[in-house]
């Protein structure tokens, strides 16, 4: 990035920003050639530049009012800004959207874009989510949240999804950007596909009022109504790249929910938290996790749950631990499960050719 944009940006920005580039970089795409109206773009994010506010725009505003804030903070550190910078970096007039759902925030977004190319009004979309919460504010708004782990260990060691002395989350941050395209447009270019959006669903535990196996409720609804959009059936599922946070009611519900989903065949399916490595990237989390679900697929590989030294007798799915592991994998679920209560789905498969017509 250009070095004097840069030092006005949040760093949820230039995280937004970088991996956009690197994604269009890597999709080997020329937006140039696109029709500039049908690329369109919506990047997610949960926090907004709420660690930014703090340390620039409010420790200005403390020393000198308001003529103190830098003269960009009502533009730079609201939720629209990630968005905003990605098209001027790449030049891009489509819409710009901003969707914000917590941790759900990625699958959402992605869910936005696929629905602009499936009702045939783009022909390209870059979609994801961004968060920057490792700073001082953002940390401790999270702190009285009370969700943090309080572990003495190592820091290595602290994130513990599913482990029966798990005891709070490992905040992360980042971005992940996806360029999404019509199977028949990343074909005609010769495009590397990582992978095929096939279902989407999404669950809302208020709908269940005080029911205490409402967040169960919900992310049931989400898992069924994903895998029906798909065409898909429970056995079709390789590999869950699951939410995994390490709170303890939370990877409860989620462990019950795919036994009520999937029987007795989710004792057969590899389950895995990749925040056991990385942390909780907050509103970026679930961008992580179908970033992690498309290299899944392409290598045949089922990311590990580190950490998990001592699984919760009530968390008894196969959660592959300490070590990745080689399998079969044509299909993989993702979930995710915002603090405010939603939940949300993406079923991702390797692309299938077969069903294509043949052309000369």
């Amino acid at each position: 990035m250009n070095a004097r944009r840069t030092k006005h940006r949040g760093r949820f920005s230039q995280f937004a920003v970088a991996a956009a580039k690197l994604a269009v970089a890597d999709s080997q795409i020329h937006l140039q050639d696109q029709d500039p109206a049908r690329v369109v773009a919506c990047i997610g994010t949960s926090m907004n530049g709420i660690g930014d506010i703090y340390e620039t725009a409010h420790a200005g505003f403390e020393k000198r009012n308001y003529q103190g804030m830098p003269i960009l903070s009502a533009l730079e550190y609201a939720a629209h800004a990630p968005v905003s910078h990605v098209s001027s970096e790449l030049s891009l007039r489509g819409q710009a959207m901003t969707v914000g759902s917590a941790c759900a925030t990625g699958i959402d977004a992605l869910e936005w874009t696929f629905s602009r190319i499936a009702d045939g009004r783009a022909d390209v979309a870059l979609a994801g989510s961004t968060d920057a919460p490792i700073a001082n504010f953002a940390f401790a708004a999270i702190c009285a949240l009370g969700v943090l782990t309080k572990s003495d260990t190592p820091p290595s060691k602290a994130s513990r999804p599913y482990d029966l002395h798990r005891d709070g989350l490992v905040l992360g941050e980042g971005a992940a950007i996806f360029v999404l395209e019509d199977l028949h447009h990343a074909l005609g270019r010769d495009a590397r596909i990582y992978g095929e959006l096939l279902g989407f669903g999404s669950g809302n535990e208020a709908g269940y009022g005080l029911k205490p196996d409402a967040a169960e409720l919900a992310l049931l609804n989400a898992l069924q109504s994903a895998i029906d959009q798909a065409g898909a059936s429970s056995v079709d599922i390789d590999y869950i790249c699951a939410h995994g946070n390490a709170l303890p009611d939370y990877d409860l519900v989620e462990t019950r929910a795919f036994k009520t989903c999937f029987g007795r065949g989710a004792y057969n399916i590899p389950i895995s938290s990749i925040k056991s490595m990385i942390g909780h990237a907050m509103g970026a989390a679930s961008s992580f996790q179908v970033a992690a679900a498309c290299l899944a697929m392409q290598y045949a590989v089922a990311p590990p749950t580190i950490n998990l030294d001592t699984p919760d007798p009530d968390c008894d799915l196969d959660y592959v631990p300490h070590r990745a592991r080689s399998a079969r994998i044509r299909n993989v679920l993702v979930n995710t499960h915002a603090m405010g209560g939603t939940h949300s789905v993406v079923i991702l498969g390797l692309p299938n050719l077969a069903h294509l017509p043949l052309t000369g």
